[in-house]
């Protein structure tokens, strides 16, 4: 991490230093030009000098020797009055010839100004620095030039010279005339070429540090389209929403948020949340065009394309909807995000996800590219010199960072399908693909890592999971402008950051290490949590550092001008104009208590919440009695002493008295793995073990040992089951310590018996734990209407047989 940020820095250093050397170049090439002007000057100055005193000197010597005047004199002066005229009469004509050539020149000059001036108002963007260098620029160079056609002007040609003398001094004064304009015409094209190189320069700049460019729309287009859709589009009405402070303290207090659920024909049950103190508008399925809906129109013109591709399924859903631009899932889902609601899905599965990944993309970019708009169009209102009102706050549209959007997903392979999507709805509106920095290297570090072909067939959820590169660490940034995408962009450059948690933590850090950064999370403005059950699989901590870190005050200004900065970021408010989007195939008291108490958002959250009618146990394919044994606790603190006790006094026992050989003890926390794996060797019982920290040659050998008998148990975690899928063979008794959090390993475990013994399944049993906490759980494998009866039933030993014949 540390080298590539040096490797970074570095690359800036140099450019620093080109952009420097080309100053220091520039600068030379001027102080050049000026001392060969001042020079000429010099040199005109000295020799009119020199002739005015030789002229003196002559006239003083004439009057000195005057005497009176006869014929001869008069003769004499009579020829020379005719040949001092004549000289006279060519001293006219060449400052005439003179004249016109300056005044040529000056035309030139001026028509050449002209256009610079046609130049500059086309280029707005210019900064305001550069354009008055240039201009000082051009008055060193017209003060040379006038320098220079003033000297050549008055050196007159002196009385007294011979008409060979005139002829040479002519002679002369063309070439020196032509050089002049040599002079003139090389300074033109150094000034141009000066011009073209500073351009290139800024062009450079912009590009390398990410900044947006307006090409492709035009400032009034976006202009029309802000006054067109303040009013009533969500993004300008969440933003510019100003709380007040008594509505702010509310907005902390959980006694002041009302649930009300609603009945959507695509979703099902809705649990909309929200907070009675502040004005909020309700939720309802929003069925105009996407062209109606305040959404950017380079997005609304690739959507159609973007959302049939990659999916046969999804592109005919798609196609047989009444506007063939949503399915029905997507319409209502988008309403909520478009909305700016807080959204959890719990029903995230394997042939739905990339529908919600293009979602959740043309969401984020459409926010992105709006708050781009605006502050770009404001920049190019003050370079014009706008006046800024103190009291307005018409120029506050930034945050304390410019980061917008947080992605999280679990894979690179998720990172790279999220990229490829937001490239294909940001390309161009000639149907060019819109140009993307940095491509090469991204598709080198995220494409598909080529692994051997399982010996067995997997399931279609693991495939689908595991599928390309899953590397788990990762971070990187999007700068994202109508011309160009840039990837591999610094946080405080981009706008949109896709990472892993665990690249995300390693960045953040903990209390106390000297280099943690977490600035970047400071401004925020929609986080998505895409396949939210794998972070309970990986390390689903980082995700609570993650929160815990979200919106905090910057320990660095970061460059950031705070007049332009929104007022409610300065409060301390950002928490609640925040939008969360999670989603899961699970539902899970972590991620539950993630939504409930770290996402505050003013606007309301919604949740759906459909319970499941028929559990994963109707998958159970053999016939096979289950018994579910209820363990009585008083707190969720005490279920898993309580749970750990009734195991060792009821369950083992039986186990071990009944001589039940190769049973399968099914661990879903690893902390209670350990807790049994403790017991079982205090008390010698002979076993084996696979966890997801087991070697890959000690899972050969216990697998093994499990089949053979000669390892009468196995204890078993879920997450090694969760990341490797293998078949266990041997089973005939399976002891769930506590229900999956993944309900279909449930029926998976379970059918897994039947390649158990050659004696018949009669011998085969199912023992599962449970307490009154569990009830996500096990509505998930009993269905919803067996769950509650089965938690407060007076009984609390139920007994189910799957695969029941007749």
């Amino acid at each position: 991490m540390a080298r590539g940020r040096g490797g970074r820095g570095g690359r800036r250093r140099e450019d620093r230093q080109k952009a420097k050397q080309r100053q220091i170049n520039r600068a030379l090439k001027l102080s050049e030009i000026n001392s060969k002007a001042r020079y000429q000057q010099e040199e005109y100055l000295r020799r009119r000098q020199q002739a005015e005193r030789e002229a003196l000197k002559k006239a003083q010597g004439e009057a000195s020797q005057q005497s009176r005047p006869d014929k001869n004199d008069e003769a004499s002066s009579s020829s020379s009055s005719e040949s001092e005229d004549e000289r006279q009469t060519a001293y006219d004509l060449l400052v005439t010839s003179l004249q016109s050539n300056r005044d040529q020149s000056s035309s030139e000059e001026i028509s050449e100004s002209e256009e610079e001036e046609e130049e500059e108002k086309d280029s707005v963007q210019e900064e305001e620095d550069d354009i008055e260098s240039d201009e000082d620029i051009e008055e060193e160079e017209g003060d040379a030039e006038d320098v220079s056609t003033d000297n050549e002007e008055e050196e007159a040609i002196p009385e007294d010279q011979s008409s060979e003398e005139e002829t040479t001094l002519k002679g002369k004064k063309r070439k020196k005339e032509d050089d002049g304009q040599d002079g003139i015409l090389e300074q033109r094209k150094i000034k141009k070429k000066l011009k073209a190189t500073k351009q290139q320069e800024e062009r450079e700049e912009q590009e390398m540090e990410g900044q947006w460019s307006s090409d492709g729309e035009s400032e009034g287009d976006d202009l029309e389209e802000e006054k067109s859709t303040t009013g009533k589009d969500p993004f300008w009405h969440h933003l510019t929403t100003e709380l007040q402070e008594d509505q702010v303290d509310k907005l902390g207090e959980q006694s002041n948020w009302t649930r009300k659920e609603a009945m959507w024909k695509g979703l099902g049950r809705l649990v909309h949340t929200f907070c009675t103190e502040v004005p909020n508008s309700s939720i309802a399925v929003n069925k105009d065009s996407i062209n109606k809906m305040n959404v950017k129109g380079l997005l609304c013109t690739n959507w159609i394309d973007v959302n049939g591709a990659d999916s046969q399924k999804n592109a005919e859903e798609v196609k047989s909807s009444s506007d063939g631009e949503f399915t029905a899932r997507q319409r209502e889902l988008f309403s909520l995000m478009h909305g700016y609601k807080d959204l959890y899905y719990s029903e995230r599965t394997h042939q739905n996800g990339e529908e919600l990944r293009k979602l959740y993309c043309l969401h984020a970019l459409n926010h992105v590219l709006k708050t781009r708009s605006v502050v770009t169009r404001h920049n190019t209102k003050l370079k014009l010199g706008a006046e800024v009102d103190p009291d307005s706050d018409e120029y506050q549209d930034q945050g304390l960072t410019r980061p917008k959007v947080l992605l999280v997903v679990p894979f690179r392979e998720a990172a790279l399908r999220t990229v490829h999507i937001i490239t294909q709805l940001m390309r161009r509106p000639d149907g060019k693909p819109v140009e993307v920095m940095n491509k090469k290297r991204f598709q080198d570090e995220y494409s598909e890592i080529e692994h051997a072909p399982p010996k067995v067939p997997l399931p279609e959820d693991f495939e689908a999971t595991f599928a390309g590169n899953i590397d788990d660490h990762f971070r990187i940034g999007l700068a994202v402008s109508r011309r160009n995408i840039r990837l591999y962009s610094p946080f405080y450059l981009s706008d949109i950051i896709i990472a892993s948690p665990l690249g995300l933590r390693t960045v953040i850090g903990a209390e106390g290490e000297k280099d943690r950064d977490y600035d970047f999370l400071s401004s925020i403005e929609v986080l998505i949590l895409d396949q939210a059950d794998t972070y309970l699989m990986q390390n689903w901590e980082h995700i609570q550092h993650l929160m815990q870190h979200m919106h905090l005050q910057p320990k660095e200004t970061h460059e950031t001008d705070f007049s332009r900065v929104r007022m409610w970021y300065l409060n301390g408010w950002a928490k609640y104009y925040r939008q969360t989007l999670i989603f899961s195939s699970i539902t899970s008291p972590e991620i539950n208590a993630i939504f409930n108490k770290q996402c505050h958002n003013y606007s309301g959250k919604v949740q759906v919440s459909n319970p499941p009618t028929r559990g994963t146990i109707c998958q159970v394919a053999l016939q096979l009695p289950q018994v579910f044994r209820r363990v009585e606790c008083s707190s969720f603190t005490q279920a898993a002493d309580a749970r750990f006790n009734f195991f060792v006094s009821q369950i083992l026992p039986q186990i071990k008295d009944g001589n039940m050989q190769r049973t399968l003890f099914f661990i879903p926390s690893y902390f209670d793995f350990v807790r049994i794996r403790n017991y079982f060797r205090q008390e010698d019982i002979t076993f084996a073990q696979i966890c997801e920290y087991t070697t890959q040659a000690n899972i050969s050998r216990a697998r093994q040992y499990f089949q053979q008998g000669d390892r009468p148990f196995l204890l078993f975690t879920e997450r090694f089951h969760f990341f490797r899928r293998y078949r266990i063979k041997g089973i005939r008794s399976l002891v769930f310590y506590e229900l999956p959090l993944f309900p279909h390993f449930y029926s998976e475990l379970c059918n897994m018996l039947e390649a158990g013994g050659e004696e018949g399944v009669s011998d085969r049993t199912c023992t599962v734990l449970y307490t009154k906490y569990d009830a996500q759980r096990l509505a998930a494998v009993v269905g919803a209407s067996r769950c509650g009866h089965m938690i407060t039933s007076g009984k609390s030993v139920h007994m189910f047989v799957t695969g029941e014949q007749g």
